[in-house]
């Protein structure tokens, strides 16, 4: 099984919660459209109809939902390098059309639905990459001939604080931890993420403080996680996992991009371990696909596994 990085990994399980997905799209996507989305039927797009070559990149999430009454989709592809790739221009068309490829042999529809693509990138340095697939391609010939596409960026570095600090929710809070990579810009980041959490409902709580230990590769028990909306008890907790990155010398490999996840896959010693995280997540109410992407068992497996008497 490939290596997951742990920002792919731990961002595409924060994005399987729909609230968290649509404060990004609400809150950083300044297009007219946006109002006219129907966020009533959002839909996680169900693995069974993505191919295998999709299932292998960790790097994306695609969302289903409605515009105007039309089917409508949201692709997010996640690039946490330090630096920007230059072929992202060609290699986000590339996942468009193959994403097209697989809606015309599932579907005897007539046009294509609209699919909107979204950088999310992370990286310290500036976003180099061209915008549009055109600016890297010659001229020599009629431009009717030279494909024209753009996709959508989301810069995490160039988001100002301020815009941050006036949203106050979970996604703001998740930026805000990733712009301050110093231990001071760490605590004072954790100090409003505090403000923010307060105002969430638990579940979605939940995911963000799940999001935060694979991020930082500590394990928070569910009793904790109940905790974390009481001001001086999370503050205290995320203080001291960010507190552990440091002292380990793993922020420097997270500023990096290079921190790679302990789930290389699931090697016979650490099957026992993922069936009982899968066991925790089941009881507090996550479905299968969100189980699925945060212990790497399939969904045959989860099946498998429910029919246990000791599930």
């Amino acid at each position: 099984m490939r290596k997951k990085h742990s920002h792919d990994s731990a961002y595409k399980y924060l994005f399987s919660n729909k609230n968290i997905f649509i404060q990004l799209i609400k809150g950083f996507v300044h297009e007219d459209f946006v109002r006219d989305l129907d966020f009533k039927h959002i839909e996680l797009l169900d693995k069974s109809f993505v191919t295998d070559d999709f299932l292998k990149r960790e790097s994306d999430v695609i969302y289903k939902l409605k515009l105007k009454d039309k089917e409508f989709y949201i692709f997010v592809l996640l690039e946490f390098q330090s630096k920007a790739d230059k072929t992202f221009p060609v290699r986000m068309l590339l996942y468009l059309l193959q994403f097209y490829d697989l809606l015309l042999r599932n579907t005897q529809k007539g046009k294509l639905p609209n699919v909107f693509p979204i950088l999310l990138y992370n990286g310290k340095e500036n976003w180099s990459a061209k915008n549009n697939i055109k600016d890297m391609i010659e001229t020599h010939i009629p431009e009717k001939y030279i494909p024209s596409f753009e996709y959508y960026k989301i810069i995490e570095k160039d988001i100002e604080d301020e815009v941050l600090m006036n949203l106050k929710n979970l996604i703001a809070g998740v930026i805000l931890l990733e712009k301050k990579r110093d231990e001071a810009g760490l605590k004072t980041a954790i100090e409003k993420v505090i403000e923010f959490i307060k105002e969430e409902q638990i579940i979605d709580v939940r995911m963000f403080v799940n999001w935060f230990s694979k991020m930082f590769e500590e394990k928070i028990e569910e009793e904790e996680i109940r905790k974390i909306k009481k001001t001086e008890e999370a503050g205290q907790m995320l203080t001291v996992l960010a507190r552990k990155i440091r002292n380990e010398g793993k922020l420097e490999g997270i500023q990096e991009g290079k921190l790679e996840g302990k789930l290389e896959g699931i090697r016979e010693g650490e099957y026992k371990k993922a069936v009982k995280t899968a066991k925790k997540l089941y009881q507090i109410g996550l479905s299968l696909e969100q189980i699925s992407q945060t212990t790497d068992l399939s969904i045959n497996e989860l099946k498998s596994i429910l029919k246990q008497k000791d599930f």
